[in-house]
């Protein structure tokens, strides 16, 4: 037990250390700071030390910032074309020249203007500084820009946020690592001893690996920018003189247009046999049946009339 209460200890103490290099203590002197490990150095060379004021103390001053921004830009631009599948090949040739790449497209024939044309999205991943040309040059492929538009987003904060929390979990693996094999080496070390190190080594290598992947995230979306093309066909590439006649449209036009009566003619038919000729059945034959007494009481009225002697 008393074994295991000394790894624990080592531990906080590690910590300690690790948060008071990340925060820089300005009140202690040269002469009263702590000692801070080899791993530390990076972190503490951060801060430096200004002469001494009139006080005979030092202060610690931070370093200066880093003006280098982190920007995520996404662009957006609807662009009207005359031949949509031409300027398709064009985009895409545009993009392997700035170093960049399709990363989805989605094209689709529609009506539009009297006909079946191509038109379509795509989705364009290049480099952030090649942005404002890339959409230079979509711009030029277009007869017409309906709209444009880029969003630029600053994570410089959280960049840096992620890096230094990096920088502080790498600082623990490393203090930690050492510590399990301070730990190993011991002739008397038993095995809660190791296992307990070894959790705490291995909690601290997941939570580098997960800031390291929102890291690589930040750095995809931060070294390419996204930009949404919608390609539009324009009504206007149809000549402005029509074709003259034209036998076999017009052939097309009368057959579609007899099928359309034959239809019409066939329910009309359907409707007067299975729904009109039923009703009129019934309502027809009780007034059969009433004529037919009529005219069978009028006529022997008469038959009697004529044998009645005069």
């Amino acid at each position: 037990m008393p074994r295991v209460m000394s790894i624990r200890a080592w531990l906080a103490v590690t910590a300690l250390l690790l948060v008071l290099g990340a925060t820089g203590c300005a009140a202690s002197s040269p002469a009263e700071m702590a000692p801070v490990p080899a791993e530390m150095a990076e972190v503490r060379q951060e801060y430096v030390m200004e002469a001494p004021a009139a006080g005979g103390e030092y202060a610690v001053v931070a370093p200066a910032p880093d003006l280098t921004r982190k920007v995520i830009a996404n662009a957006r631009i609807e662009l009207v074309v005359a031949d949509t599948e031409a300027v398709v090949r064009r985009i895409e040739g545009l993009v392997d020249g700035l170093g960049g790449y399709v990363s989805n497209a989605n094209l689709y024939k529609g009506s539009y203007g009297g006909a079946d044309l191509l038109r379509g999205m795509l989705t364009l991943r290049v480099p952030a500084q090649s942005l404002e040309t890339a959409m230079d040059a979509l711009e030029e492929m277009a007869l017409d820009t309906r709209s444009r538009s880029i969003d630029r987003q600053d994570v410089t904060d959280q960049y840096s946020d992620v890096e230094a929390q990096l920088r502080n979990l790498e600082a623990t693996e490393n203090e930690l690592r050492e510590l399990l094999a301070e730990v190993r080496a011991r002739p008397n070390a038993t095995p809660e001893d190791i296992l307990a190190v070894h959790r705490s080594l291995t909690e601290v290598r997941g939570q580098i690996e997960q800031l390291q992947g929102r890291k690589n995230v930040m750095d995809n979306q931060i070294a390419l920018s996204t930009i949404d093309v919608t390609l539009t066909p324009d009504a206007a590439t149809r000549p402005v003189v029509e074709e003259k006649w034209r036998p076999v449209a017009a052939l097309r036009d009368a057959s579609r247009a007899l099928v359309s009566a034959l239809q019409f003619l066939g329910d009309l038919a359907i409707w007067v046999l299975v729904f009109i000729v039923p009703i009129m059945l019934v309502f027809l034959i009780p007034l059969a049946i009433v004529v037919w007494v009529v005219r069978a009481l009028v006529q022997r009225r008469r038959r009697k009339r004529a044998n009645q002697p005069t």
